[in-house]
C-alpha cells in the first residue's frame, strides 16, 4: 500500500525557498487549511508534478512549465523548482526527487527550451536506471488512474457522464475504473489466448488451401480473416481518434470556461469599437449635414425685417382690399336703386314710391360714380403686387424656421453622438486594460476560437462515432460470413494438417470463451461490490433518508435510489457531489492497488449536514486522506470534533506575500 511520509518543495509556485511536509508514517487524514490564491491546488499538483512530471489546471495541462516558478525567486536569481517526494509501498522505501531547472550555461533563461527535466527515484536507498525507475513508478502509481488519488473535487461533476450511454468521455471515464480495479489483466488474457487462437486459426486457412477439394473455401475464408483484421484495426484506430478527441475536447471546455471572462471583454471591446466607428461614421455625416444647412443661416437674421415689411404689407393690404370690397358693396346697392327707379317700387317694402323719390335716387344713381369709383388701376397692380410680396414673405418665414428646426434636431443628434462616443472610448480602454491584465500569453485569436474549435471537435466526434458503428456493423456480417465459411470447411475437409489445426484451434477457443465469460463475470462481479460500498457510503454521507442507497449501470454510472424503489431523476450538483465521492470510496475499497486519496475543495454546495457528514466518512474512504480545504468550507472545530484520533495533523498555509506562502 502506498503511503507518502513527507513531501519537500522548492521554489514550486508560491511556496519560496525550501519548505517540507512530514505526513508521518501514521494512518489518518492531514488537513491543509488555506484561503483561495494560497496555494492550495498547487500542493495537488506537487504531488502531480512528482509523481508524473506534469502539472494539471482545470483547463488541461499546464503548456508552460516555466509558470510554476516562485515569482519572488525569480526575481532574486533563482529559476526552476524542486519537487522532493519520500513514500512507502509496502515494505519498500522510496525517495523521488523531479525538478525543472537552467540548462547549463544559460543564467537568464527566455523561454521553455533553455531548461531541463531531472528525476531520480531511489527504492532502498538505492539509485534506480531510468527503465527500473519508470517501472517502479508504474507499479506504485500508474498515470491512467491518478484521478482516483489526486483530485479536484470541482471536477467531481465529469462522472455524470457515466450515466450517459454511448457516452465517449463517460468511455474514458469507465476504462480508468475498470484499470484501476484490475481488469486489465483479464483483457490481457483474453487478447494473448484471442492471438492464438488467429494463428491456429490461420493454420486452418493455410491447410485448406493446400487441399484441392477446399482450396476455394480456404482462400476465402483467409481473405475474410484479412478483412475482418483490416475492420477491428480501423475500429481501434478510430476509438484511439476519438478518445484523443475527447480530451482536447474536455480540454477546450476548461480553456473555454477559464477564459470566459476574457472572451467576453474581448467581444464587448469588439463590439464597442464596431459601434463607434459606426456612430463616428454618423457624427461624421451629421456635422456634414450642419455645415451645410448653416450656409443658409444668414437667412435667420432677417426675420425681424421680414416680420415689419409683411405687417406694413398686411396695412397696405387691409386698405385696397377695403376701398375694394367697399366698392363692390356699393355696385350692389346702386344696382338696387335702379331696378327701383325703373320699376318704382321700394326693393325692401315692395311699397310704390313717388316720383319725387325717384328723380332724387336717380340724381344719387348719377353721382355716385365719383363717390364709389373702386381701385384705380394702379391700385389694383399694387394689390397684386402687396398679395405676391405676403405670399414670398410667408415662403421664406416657414423655410427660415424650417431650416432652424432641421439644424436643431441634427445638434441634438450631433450631441447624442458625441456623449455615446465619448461611452464607447471609455468602455473600450477599460476592456484594453481587463483584456491585457487577464490575458497573460494567450492570443486573442486563439480564445476567441475556442467556440468554432468546440463546435468543429463535436462534429468529428460525431462523425467518428458513425464511422465507427458502420465499421462494427460491416465486421458483423463478416464475421457471420466467416463462420459460414468455417462450418463448411470443418464438415468438408479431411486432411490430417486441418484435423490437427482444428483440434487446436478448438482447445484456443474454448480457452478464450473461458476467459471471456470469466471476464464477464468478474466485470459484474466488481459492480455489484461497487454498487455495494458506494451505496453504504453514500448513507453515511446523504443527509437525506429517504435515499437509500445507489444503483450501477454497465458504464459504473451511479443513480440514487429512493426508498420506493425509484430512482431519483434531475438529482442536485450538490447530490452529484456526494455520489461521485461515494463512487471514489468504493473504488479504493474495491482496487487491487491502495494508495492516499488527495483531495481539493470536497465540500462544493453541500450543506452543514452533508459536510460534516464527509469528514466522518474520509478515514474509511482510505488508508490516507489530505484533505485541501478553506475555513469557509467546513469549520476547523467541526472537521476536529468529526475526525478525533483519525485527525492526524493540520498545517495552515500562510500568506507572506502574495507570491510567497508558509506551510505552517
Amino acid at each position: 500500500m502506498l503511503h507518502f511520509t513527507k513531501m519537500t518543495l522548492v521554489d514550486f509556485g508560491p511556496y519560496k525557498g525550501e519548505q517540507t511536509i512530514d505526513f508521518t508514517d501514521q494512518s489518518g487524514v492531514t488537513i491543509f487549511w488555506g484561503n483561495n490564491g494560497r496555494g492550495k491546488t498547487t500542493l495537488l499538483n506537487a504531488f502531480r508534478f512528482g509523481l508524473f512530471g506534469t502539472i494539471q489546471r482545470r483547463s488541461g495541462v499546464l503548456r508552460h512549465m516555466r509558470e510554476m516558478e516562485n515569482a519572488e525567486a525569480v526575481q532574486e536569481g533563482r529559476y526552476g523548482y524542486e519537487v522532493i517526494i519520500q513514500m512507502t509501498n509496502d515494505e519498500d522505501l522510496y525517495k523521488l526527487s523531479r525538478s525543472y531547472a537552467l540548462r547549463s550555461g544559460v543564467t537568464t533563461p527566455v523561454g521553455d527550451e533553455d531548461y531541463e527535466r531531472t528525476v531520480f527515484l531511489s527504492k532502498n536507498g538505492s539509485v534506480l536506471s531510468p527503465d527500473q525507475r519508470e517501472h517502479e513508478l508504474n507499479v506504485i502509481m500508474p498515470e491512467q488512474v491518478s484521478r482516483f488519488f489526486l483530485f479536484d473535487a470541482e471536477l467531481l461533476q465529469e462522472y455524470e457522464e457515466l450515466l450517459e450511454v454511448r457516452n465517449a468521455e463517460g468511455d474514458e471515464i469507465k476504462k480508468a475504473i475498470e484499470k484501476i480495479l484490475g481488469m486489465p489483466v483479464l483483457k490481457n488474457g483474453v487478447t494473448d489466448i484471442k492471438e492464438c487462437r488467429n494463428q491456429y486459426e490461420r493454420r486452418k486457412t493455410r491447410a485448406a488451401t493446400a487441399d484441392n477439394k477446399t482450396v476455394q473455401l480456404g482462400q476465402e475464408l483467409e481473405s475474410l480473416i484479412a478483412n475482418i483484421q483490416e475492420h477491428q484495426n480501423i475500429i481501434i484506430d478510430k476509438e484511439n481518434q476519438r478518445a484523443e478527441m475527447v480530451r482536447n475536447r474536455t480540454s477546450i471546455e476548461a480553456r473555454m470556461k477559464e477564459t470566459e471572462q476574457l472572451r467576453k471583454w474581448i467581444n464587448n471591446r469588439n463590439e464597442a469599437e464596431s459601434r463607434l466607428k459606426e456612430d463616428q461614421q454618423e457624427l461624421d455625416n451629421v456635422e456634414g449635414r450642419i455645415r451645410s444647412l448653416t450656409k443658409d443661416a444668414w437667412k435667420g437674421m432677417l426675420l425681424s425685417t421680414i416680420d415689419r415689411m409683411t405687417e406694413d404689407l398686411r396695412t397696405e393690404q387691409s386698405q385696397l382690399e377695403g376701398k375694394k370690397q367697399k366698392q363692390k358693396i356699393a355696385d350692389r346697392f346702386i344696382m338696387e336703386m335702379r331696378r327701383a327707379v325703373a320699376d318704382q317700387v321700394c326693393p325692401v317694402c315692395g311699397q310704390e314710391i313717388s316720383t319725387e323719390i325717384t328723380q332724387n335716387l336717380q340724381k344719387k344713381i348719377n353721382g355716385s360714380g365719383d363717390e364709389f369709383a373702386g381701385l384705380t388701376e394702379r391700385e389694383r397692380i399694387q394689390l397684386d403686387e402687396v398679395n405676391e410680396a405676403l405670399i414670398n414673405a410667408k415662403r421664406l418665414t416657414e423655410d427660415v424656421h424650417d431650416l432652424k428646426g432641421q439644424i436643431k434636431l441634427l445638434e441634438d443628434q450631433q450631441e447624442k453622438l458625441i456623449v455615446n462616443i465619448r461611452t464607447y472610448r471609455s468602455d473600450i480602454a477599460e476592456y484594453k486594460e481587463d483584456i491585457t491584465r487577464y490575458s497573460n500569453d494567450e492570443g486573442e485569436d486563439d480564445v476567441l476560437s475556442l467556440t468554432k474549435k468546440h463546435s468543429k471537435i463535436e462534429r468529428d466526434i460525431d462523425l467518428l462515432a458513425t464511422g465507427i458503428q458502420k465499421e462494427k456493423e460491416e465486421l458483423e456480417k463478416l464475421k457471420k460470413r466467416k463462420q459460414t465459411v468455417s462450418d463448411t470447411l470443418d464438415r468438408n475437409s479431411g486432411g490430417m494438417d486441418y484435423r490437427l489445426a482444428q483440434r487446436q484451434y478448438e482447445m484456443c477457443d474454448l480457452l478464450y470463451k473461458i476467459f471471456d465469460e470469466s471476464k464477464s463475470q468478474y466485470r459484474e462481479q466488481l459492480k455489484k461490490n461497487v454498487e455495494k460500498d458506494a451505496s453504504n457510503l453514500f448513507r453515511q454521507l446523504s443527509a437525506d433518508k429517504d435515499y437509500v442507497g445507489l444503483k450501477i449501470n454497465d458504464n459504473y454510472g451511479l443513480e440514487i435510489v429512493h426508498r420506493s424503489g425509484r430512482t431519483v431523476p434531475g438529482r442536485s450538483s450538490g447530490y452529484e457531489h456526494i455520489v461521485a465521492l461515494s463512487l471514489i470510496g468504493a473504488l479504493h475499497k474495491n482496487a487491487p492497488l491502495q494508495g492516499p486519496i488527495i483531495i481539493d475543495s470536497p465540500f462544493g454546495r453541500l450543506d452543514p449536514e452533508n459536510k460534516e457528514n464527509i469528514v466522518s466518512t474520509l478515514p474509511s474512504m482510505a488508508e490516507q486522506v489530505i484533505l485541501l480545504a478553506y475555513n469557509g468550507e467546513i469549520a476547523p472545530e467541526v472537521a476536529r470534533r468529526k475526525l478525533g484520533g483519525n485527525l492526524n495533523h493540520e498545517h495552515n498555509l500562510e500568506r507572506i506575500t502574495s507570491m510567497h506562502t508558509e506551510i505552517m
